[in-house]
């Protein structure tokens, strides 16, 4: 019974960890410093990409995406509600998704967050591709500017070769599913 309590226990704290972790807070420092720049990117892809409700991802967009956002991924629409719009179409698709922050890097004017993308395929199709329980794992790599305390300009990169073949993307080179193979090196 003393082994059940305590297992019950660390479950709790790790659950009150995670929820802490994932939780919107207030910028650590004034804007336009490099501990400040770190809290949007950090936002973004721990919070908001981890956020269920579209309405709560919406809220943490507008504190933290610039309306006239730059988009330079052309699968996004332009502007924070190109966001808004786009987020749901991930959850819709891959309705387990999560996506773990490995990196946050600053300068007083940038932020560039390293992350994994994790989830199942089985919603309307992603990029065409039937949903057939395909399991993903891949990383990122997204690197913004900061204007005025908020994201305003976006790159991003993705490890497209490793998730063309998880996702069953037939008729590739060789090459993506050599890259594909390798283990991952985080």
């Amino acid at each position: 019974m003393r082994h059940a309590s305590v297992g019950a226990i660390l479950a709790l704290a790790l659950t009150a960890a995670m929820a802490e972790a994932s939780a919107m807070t207030d910028p650590p420092a004034p804007a336009g410093t490099v501990a400040y720049n770190e809290w949007p990117g950090r936002t973004f892809s721990q919070v908001l990409l981890n956020e269920p409700s579209q309405e709560e991802r919406a809220r943490i967009l507008d504190r933290i995406v610039a309306k006239d956002y730059i988009q330079h991924n052309p699968l996004v629409p332009e502007g924070r509600q190109g966001l808004v719009d786009f987020i749901p179409i991930i959850y819709q698709a891959m309705p387990d998704s999560r996506f773990s922050l490995h990196d946050v890097l600053a300068t007083e004017d940038r932020v560039v967050t390293r992350w994994t993308w994790t989830g199942t395929l089985t919603g309307p199709g992603f990029l065409g591709i039937e949903p057939r329980g395909q399991k993903v794992e891949f990383d990122v790599i997204d690197l913004w500017t900061v204007r005025d305390g908020q994201l305003y300009e976006h790159w991003d990169q993705f490890d497209w070769p490793r998730a063309f073949v998880q996702l069953g993307v037939q008729g590739l080179s060789q090459p993506f599913y050599d890259v594909a193979a390798k283990p991952y090196d985080r």
